[in-house]
């Protein structure tokens, strides 16, 4: 009896090893699958995995390729190594042999086996443009939105003729399938939060028109690492940023070492990796995009690392006591910005000592040697410019190319100024015609002093200059205006005249001269010849000279014709546009 109950015992044994080997096999042979497709235009869709061991898993599902009016619309997915960042495995390179390469292959299928090593991925499907790949110019209709092309597309390859519809787009999609006891799905989105979350700065997802503004302060030296990924078309910056020394608004970076190299995709997505040393200091990063071709909706083909599209800046680990984030304070003592179209902007100041400021002024170049949105600083003792942007003086302000800024420093005495800033009819804040410069809200002129900002004060631009000295004064003066004024000088007296009037071809339309009163004889005369450009169009012309008058009664006229004055011009106006018209001073 007893051998009995051992032979079952032993015979129960096997049983169970025999079962729980079936069970093992058969968890073995089941397999688990995440399938991502096309959304719609401009959209990507996305989801993540983690595989425990060394696995191969297998991609499959339909790409598709179709060339309509000189360009490619593409659907196809890739994958991404969530820790690298590098992609692993892409339909593009894949299939190029068999299905890229031929002009129009329409809708393929694919099916691959990819071994992958133990970590977490990300998978990726998007449809999108690849423009002109075949190099056709030819292109005979224009589309306003990539919307239309997909509708062109979808109405010629769906049976019933009708206009896009997602079932059909849903037969573009893929999965990934690997046996579920080494493969499983997580969070899409954990591995970039996570790294963005303990970064100093970190701006992911950028979507459109974004403008954002971050300072941080360093106790010592660090090595700090930044990351960006954004767009640049034909030079230009479009969605990007910069880091400022927050005190001097100096670009601290990108600097001459920076390299930008491609992000896959269009050929405008572009990808940076570089760390700087950074001194002890207060910086600013400053991060915007355009209005179109990001997270939010991709207007070509969108980067292999799409999550990571804007900036991410972190130090090295044994730098991160030596670094945080502030509220920083607005360094600027005087600001004109946010100027619009056709502004006219001024702003006086007096220095109660000879100092040392800095003058930073975003504006447009005309593209032809000259400014369209400008400003300048005037002495208004000496009715002289003391600073001026020019071409020469403007460099890359990012966005458009002819957005430029001028960020330096000049020494000025003690005294009283104006400055001012103009805009023309297009292209100013808050109304772009070109990409934005990268700070907007800087459009215009501003100074910063770094010390002894008590000397420095604010006051009304009509009245920054000495008047003690004036023996007439007939300023800005409009259309179609004859105006004169008296003095009286009771013995000889050297005298300045400081004039601005209007001229062209050798003649002047608005001038002033002098007569004396007594013997109704012109003593002085504004002419084309003894004046010279007075900024602004050419046409603007300065007289500031000094004569000698004898003892007696004087009179001042000044007129002008019906066009192009104070207020009223028709073409770019003077620096000294507060003193249109004739000033006379006596000089002691």
């Amino acid at each position: 009896m007893i051998m009995k109950s051992g032979k079952l015992i032993i015979s129960l044994s096997i049983l169970l090893a025999i079962m729980l080997q079936g069970i093992a096999i058969n968890a073995q042979s089941q397999e688990q699958k995440i399938t991502i497709g096309y959304i719609k235009p401009g959209r990507i869709d996305v989801k993540a995995f983690v595989l425990l061991k060394e696995t191969t898993i297998m991609a499959e599902g339909y790409g598709g390729l179709f060339k309509k009016l000189g360009n490619d619309l593409m659907f196809y997915g890739w994958i991404l190594d969530s820790k690298s960042r590098k992609v692993v495995w892409n339909l593009l390179e894949d299939a190029n042999d068999k299905f890229f390469e031929r002009s129009d292959p329409g809708r393929f299928g694919f099916k691959k086996e990819v071994k992958l090593p133990a970590g977490q991925y990300e998978v990726y499907y998007a449809a999108g443009m690849n423009y002109n790949r075949f190099g056709s110019n030819n292109v005979d209709i224009r589309i306003s939105d990539l919307g239309d092309l997909f509708n062109l597309i979808f109405s010629e390859i769906n049976d019933n003729n009708d206009n896009y519809n997602s079932s059909y787009a849903s037969k573009f999609s893929m999965s990934i399938t690997a046996s579920s006891a080494v493969f499983s799905e997580v969070a899409w989105d954990k591995k970039v939060n996570e790294f963005s979350s303990n970064a100093l700065i970190s701006i992911v997802r950028a979507g459109d028109d974004l403008s954002v503004k971050k300072s941080f302060t360093v106790a010592n030296d660090i090595n700090l690492n930044i990351m960006e990924i954004g767009e640049q078309s034909d030079g230009d910056l479009n969605d990007f940023a910069w880091i400022v020394n927050a005190n001097t608004y100096e670009k601290i970076w990108p600097n001459s070492e920076t390299r930008f190299k491609k992000a896959g995709g269009g050929s405008k997505n572009k990808s940076t990796f570089q760390t700087i040393r950074l001194p002890k200091g207060t910086y600013t990063l400053h991060y915007i995009s355009d209005d179109s071709h990001s997270y939010d909706k991709w207007n070509v083909l969108p980067p292999y690392d799409p999550q990571f599209w804007g900036i991410t800046v972190w130090p090295d680990e044994a730098d991160k006591s030596k670094v945080k984030t502030i509220e920083q304070e607005d360094p600027f003592v005087l600001k004109l910005n946010k100027a619009k179209n056709n502004a006219y902007l001024s702003q006086g100041f007096t220095l109660k000592k000879d100092m040392k400021i800095r003058v930073l002024s975003q504006g447009e170049s005309s593209g032809d040697f000259d400014m369209a949105d400008y400003g300048w600083i005037v002495n208004t003792d000496t009715h002289t410019t003391v600073w001026e942007f020019t071409q020469r003086k403007g460099q890359y302000a990012g966005g458009g190319e002819k957005n430029k800024i001028v960020n330096q420093e000049i020494d000025l005495p003690k005294g009283n100024y104006v400055a001012y800033f103009v805009t023309d009819d297009s292209h100013a804040y808050g109304d772009w015609n070109v990409a934005p410069p990268l700070v907007p809200e800087l459009w215009g002129i501003s100074i910063l002093v770094n010390s002894d900002k008590d000397s420095f004060v604010l006051t009304d631009a009509q009245s920054a200059s000495s008047n003690s000295q004036i023996l007439a004064e007939i300023v800005r003066v409009r259309d179609d205006e004859r105006i004169r004024k008296s003095f009286s000088l009771d013995k000889e007296t050297k005298v300045r005249i400081f004039a601005i009037g209007e001229g062209d071809d050798g003649d002047l339309v608005d001038l002033g001269w002098i007569k004396n009163s007594n013997t109704d004889k012109i003593v002085w005369e504004m002419t084309y010849r003894t004046s010279e450009r007075a900024g602004g169009a050419d046409k603007n012309r300065l007289y500031d000279g000094t004569i000698v008058l004898p003892a007696g009664d004087y009179t001042v006229y000044y007129e002008t014709d019906g066009s192009h004055s104070y207020r009223d011009w028709n073409d770019t106006p003077p620096y000294d546009q507060e003193h249109y018209g004739i000033t006379v001073y006596r000089i002691q």
